[in-house]
């Protein structure tokens, strides 16, 4: 239902800002879900009564069966449409899949080297600054350069997309205004229902732009594509993959350099071996490489962006939480999928508290990627965004070293569970 400007609140007056300020609050503290995730694994039969997966064994259960737990459950949160990750299995999925996948094989064949390239661009101006001046990690920095990695996914018509059919794409105002409105259609999945209304009509008009930006192009987008698909195909196709490809990538990163922060001796350790290598040899060094993106998968496991997830329930079933008996979901109802307490569960992940890029997973690497989601759905680009955020990674290694910026007022301000703003500065 689109919520216009005059739409009433059908929870009551003040219900609707609590659940949604205690949904952002916990959304921030990540180590908050850890400890609640640990009661509903340690008591399993007490999720089942709520519903909530939280066990290794019982997430990865629930998410292996889409046909009885259906992504459907974030479809009322696609604010510019239906897409995929939204999607039941069937001809309009596959189909979409197979586009989804061509696009991506793209990036395949263009990174590291793109993320490389403006990664260093990037870095060649934040070296100019003095240890007084701060930068906004989101702003001037990770969101240009996930800008960039990606434009291979509209090819000859990303310019178009991006500006408009007569817009200058070098224009550094129209870029930025698309990325702030792909912004805002994303954060509308993570927020989800519990959203202001103000908050979810404001991604409603960002959709609404979004839409009219990519049907104003989509014959552009169809000739660069090479595909024969209508356009309303290209239309949800394109909308969908511009909202969720850019804005989750660049928050994986911010929230992943937030971790990085509060950990100073695993960073200057880093730092260290950046600065052994030298600025040029970091980006030759294959096993620095490796180092740096196991870095980035650890840091996500603290830090993952999707902590929960929910799921649709289309029939009566029950589903295996780890306790003697399995739970009921009734039909019509939904689930809760503690991702981030099986990224911790200690019957899978030995010493799981520690911060351990290296650890050896065993018969559960799987597990090691569930921040991307497990099975089937899991997101087909986790191989591309991770390697994007070893790319930044590094830039940030071989620059200064980093910290929050103290004396301008928070360094980090958050809209709703999104980080909007991290201001930093060198040491």
């Amino acid at each position: 239902m689109k919520i216009s400007a005059g739409t009433p609140d059908a929870m009551p007056p003040g219900l609707r800002s609590l659940s949604y300020g205690i949904f952002c609050w916990a959304n921030r503290r990540p180590r908050a879900l850890r400890a609640v995730g640990a009661l509903f694994r340690l008591w399993p039969f007490a999720g089942g009564w709520f519903g909530m997966a939280a066990r290794a064994s019982a997430v990865k259960g629930v998410l292996t069966r889409p046909q009885s737990f259906s992504n459907s459950a974030h479809a009322a949160n696609l604010a510019a449409g239906d897409y995929l990750i939204g999607m039941d299995p069937g001809p309009t999925y596959h189909d979409d899949r197979r586009l989804l996948d061509d696009r991506l094989a793209l990036l395949a064949a263009s990174l590291p080297a793109a993320a490389d390239q403006e990664v260093q661009r990037r870095v060649e101006q934040l070296g100019q600054l003095g240890a007084n001046k701060s930068f906004d990690l989101i702003d001037d920095y990770l969101m240009w350069i996930v800008f960039r990695s990606m434009d291979p996914l509209f090819g000859a018509a990303t310019g178009k997309v991006v500006a408009g059919a007569h817009g200058n794409a070098t224009d550094p105002g129209l870029q930025r205004q698309y990325l702030l409105e792909i912004r805002y259609v994303a954060g509308q999945l993570l927020a989800g229902s519990t959203a202001t209304l103000r908050v979810q009509r404001r991604a409603e008009l960002c959709s609404d732009a979004l839409r009219a930006r990519i049907a104003a192009v989509s014959r552009d987008i169809q000739q660069a594509w090479g595909v024969p698909s209508t356009a309303s195909t290209i239309t949800r196709n394109a909308a969908g993959l511009a909202w969720i490809s850019h804005p989750v990538t660049v928050q994986s990163g911010a929230l992943a350099v937030q971790e990085l922060l509060r950990r100073s001796k695993v960073h200057r350790a880093l730092r260290a071996e950046a600065q052994r290598l030298g600025p040029a040899g970091v980006w030759q060094n294959a096993k620095f490489r490796d180092l740096v993106r196991e870095h980035v998968l650890e840091l996500m496991r603290f830090r993952p962006i999707f902590p929960l997830l929910a799921r649709d329930v289309p029939r009566d079933t029950e589903f295996e939480t780890g306790a003697r008996h399995n739970a009921p979901c009734s039909a019509g109802g939904k689930m809760a999928i503690w991702s981030i307490a099986a990224l911790f569960d200690s019957r899978v992940v030995k010493k799981s508290g520690q911060f351990c890029p290296a650890r050896n997973w065993g018969p559960h690497q799987d597990l090691r990627w569930l921040m991307f989601g497990y099975g089937i759905r899991q997101c087909p680009a986790k191989d591309y965004a991770v390697e994007i955020l070893t790319s930044a990674l590094i830039g940030l290694l071989i620059l200064p070293e980093l910290r929050l910026t103290r004396g301008e007022g928070k360094a980090i301000a958050y809209d709703g569970p999104l980080m909007s703003r991290m201001r930093v500065n060198f040491v």
